[in-house]
């Protein structure tokens, strides 16, 4: 072919860019007993689209006619349809300042590229055939190259990238996807200038949670024991809830929760504790001795069942959070003052003891029915046997 001239003035500006060439997608004819391959073949400003069924570069440019100069180049790609695509960069002789021909073909201008500050990486397929455009002592080659944002998981990237795909794109970045990453574009649309690409790693996880369901307790009166007296029928059990719950996480952190079920899984069982209403009997005297009840009237001191009895008025939120604390729960052990002035922790009279000998939570017998053990006092230190009532009187 004959070559192409341009006159280039001294001091002329080289304002040279490339035409990249990203893989051109081709569909390949495929039919039942044919295995041609489609072919475009792009030489300058011509096209020529072939199928054969030889698709080796030599036979290609027999059947279109094209013929290759001593400088010139070619850069053939396939797709993986079958397709091939091959473009010619032809050379052409340029007359720099009056003084030498220089024949430019892709390396050539490369180092006009590099000597203006522009880098091209080595994986560019450059065409240049339909790239250069005269414009009187100038030379233009427009770029085309694309600048895109990238946010990689929170990571922002912005950079040229050649024509082509958003995959050649995150390909040529050196951005590879996860199993668990997501696109927001379409990997097969041609990148645009300025395109926004963000790219997240969306994970979900399953939540178990097991929680705890309180038993009630129920009370019924019973004539088989004594007043003030009080046993345990059915012990409580405690039932559970299972809630299971789906978690997104985006780049690692919890962005929504869903619950998928969440249903009692074990009933809880109510307490149920006897109250006695049977009327105690008259006192005896035991080895002659008569024990009375102790009351307001009687004086400060009685000699109880348990040991010498005293009572004692004062406010209780103290003592009651104390047992709270220790597992005397308020809806097992609720505080009460029952009709005679006894101060209740459920179904117990509240008493003062000395501790090493009774510690707090211990049952012991009184004259006004079964004490627990909930606070001391420094009685304990001249009686470690006294109880000391807890009463409203």
């Amino acid at each position: 072919m004959e070559s192409q001239k341009k006159t280039f003035s001294t001091g002329f500006k080289k304002a040279i860019a490339i035409a990249l060439m990203g893989t051109v997608g081709l569909t390949t004819a495929v039919s039942v007993g044919s295995l041609s391959r489609k072919v475009t073949v792009t030489d300058g400003n011509d096209t020529v689209t072939i199928s054969t069924i030889t698709p080796d570069t030599e036979t290609i440019l027999s059947k279109t006619g094209i013929e290759l100069g001593g400088n010139d180049k070619l850069v053939r790609t396939e797709d993986d349809k079958d397709g091939v695509n091959i473009s010619i960069i032809r050379a052409f002789d340029v007359d720099a300042d009056n003084t030498k021909n220089a024949a430019f073909n892709e390396s050539s201008v490369a180092d006009s590229l590099l000597s203006a500050g522009m880098t091209l990486s080595n994986n560019e397929s450059l065409s240049l055939a339909a790239a250069l455009e005269s414009n009187g002592t100038e030379t233009e080659v427009k770029l085309a190259r694309f600048e895109i944002t990238v946010d990689n998981k929170g990571e922002k990237i912005t950079k040229y990238v050649p024509a082509g795909s958003v995959k050649n794109a995150l390909d040529y970045l050196k951005i590879t996807l996860g199993k668990n990453d997501i696109i927001d574009v379409d990997a097969n649309k041609a990148v645009q200038e300025g395109m926004k690409i963000e790219i997240k790693n969306v994970e979900y996880k399953t939540k178990t949670d097991v929680q705890t369901i309180d038993y009630k307790t129920t009370y019924e009166d019973t004539d088989e024991l004594y007043e003030g007296e009080s046993e345990v029928k059915v012990s409580g059990v405690q039932g559970e809830r299972t809630i299971v719950t789906k978690e997104r996480y985006v780049n690692g952190k919890l962005d929504t929760t869903e619950t998928v079920s969440n249903e009692v899984t074990k009933e809880p069982v109510n307490k149920v504790v006897l109250n006695g209403t049977k009327e105690k009997p008259a006192p005896t005297f035991t080895d002659g001795y008569i024990y009375p009840y102790l009351t307001s009237t009687m004086g400060r001191n009685l000699n109880g069942p348990s040991g010498q009895e005293t009572y004692y008025n004062m406010p209780m939120e103290g003592v009651v959070s104390m047992m709270r604390n220790l597992g005397f729960s308020e809806s097992e052990y609720p505080y009460w003052v029952r009709e005679d002035g006894c101060k209740m922790l459920g179904n117990y009279i509240m008493v003062a003891a000395g501790l090493d000998v009774r510690p707090r939570g211990s049952l012991v017998q009184t004259s006004l029915g079964i004490g627990l053990v909930c606070d001391t006092g420094g009685f304990a230190y001249n009686d470690p046997y006294q109880l000391d009532i807890a009463t409203a009187w």
